[in-house]
């Protein structure tokens, strides 16, 4: 195998991708394991109730609860002793067309992605097999604990669209997700701007169709009718007009407020943590955007949750955040404009 070791470090060494094949439809494989000093001493499938355990003649089957397992809840530092992970089988066309590789995933975010994107695949009809790119990208993730780091985590796009997007770049690279979807590519930056362009036009227009505003501008073209027949009144005009003036640009503050304020979608996903009281809890985490480009990770109250789960990406939020410990809370959402997730039929 050395060989082909030597030709993987000559493609790939220090670079952030690599071009693979899917030769089934089953890629990728997940379990739960847990190992000690000696080794790996149980493990079972992600969604089986039954687990290996090895013994002292060799290995035993019993039941395994997700709930009831000792090994499967969280210490103080946010760890379990049993641990998902992932194993993705491929081809590297550019090294051998027979030779299987395979890639030992711990990280939970990455399993997430490759399984969330062979699922959408599948759920539209389409075959797995084919030609794939997989690569690095960096996130902001938090763990139970609250604390914040900017980790690597793996994504995979089809080999052309990969392509298609890697002239995009790098000092926007890690702000833009691409999703294809029938075949189409959306700039999620791109989309985002297009919103938020909109709710600038809109608070433009709601702003000079007001009813305060229209009986300002009235008032002001009156007196300005009766400037040439009494000075007092020119007086007026202009104070007028300088509490238009200030009018204005208390709208402008306000809009620029409320822009703060407005976030828009790129993801969501579902992490569970624990509060001050130990107990542990799963919360819908949504990746936002807002106005300046700043990605964050916001976790979503449970009654806002499963409105914000069936929206896509581009959706428009206004959001009341408050910051406990390093992680943000959406203490209140309002929808602006929604993207609703297309349901394979």
């Amino acid at each position: 195998m050395q060989a082909y070791l030597k030709k993987f470090d000559e493609l790939f060494k220090g670079k952030q991708s690599i071009d693979i094949e899917f030769f089934c439809e089953e890629p990728l494989s997940k379990k739960y394991v847990r190992y000690n000093q000696s080794g790996e001493v149980c493990h079972c499938s992600e969604d089986s109730n039954k687990a290996m355990q090895r013994v002292k003649n060799g290995w035993q089957q019993i039941d395994c609860d997700t709930y009831s397992c000792q090994y499967r809840q969280k210490n103080e530092q946010g760890k379990c002793a049993c641990n998902r992970i992932g194993w993705l089988k491929f081809l590297i066309p550019s090294i051998s067309t027979d030779r299987i590789f395979l890639m030992k995933i711990t990280g939970q975010t990455s399993i997430n992605i490759l399984d969330d994107y062979i699922k959408l695949q599948k759920a539209q009809g389409k075959s797995i097999k084919g030609h794939y790119t997989i690569f690095l990208k960096q996130i902001e993730q938090y763990n139970s604990l609250g604390q914040t780091f900017n980790n690597y985590v793996l994504d995979i796009l089809k080999t052309e669209d990969f392509k298609s997007i890697k002239q995009i770049p790098r000092t926007i690279e890690n702000t833009i997700k691409v999703y294809t979807n029938n075949d189409e590519n959306v700039n999620s930056k791109a989309m985002k701007q297009e919103v938020i362009n909109n709710i600038k036009q809109n608070t433009a227009l709601n702003r000079d169709t007001a009813p305060g505003n229209c009986l300002k501008s009235t008032t002001t073209k009156r007196k300005t009718t009766k400037k040439t027949e009494n000075n007092q009144e020119t007086k007026q005009t202009k104070e007028s007009e300088e509490d238009n003036r200030n009018a204005q640009k208390d709208d402008n503050i306000n809009s620029n407020e409320q822009l703060k304020n407005c976030y828009v979608l790129l993801s969501t996903t579902v992490e569970t943590l624990v509060n001050k009281k130990g107990e542990s809890k799963e919360y819908l985490i949504g990746e936002f955007a807002d106005v300046e480009d700043k990605i964050s990770n916001i976790v979503i109250r449970p009654e806002d949750a499963e409105e914000l789960a069936q929206c896509d990406l581009g959706t428009v939020v206004r959001l009341g955040i408050s910051k406990i410990g390093e992680r943000k809370f959406a203490m209140k959402l309002e929808f602006v404009e929604k993207m609703l997730k297309k349901v394979a039929v």
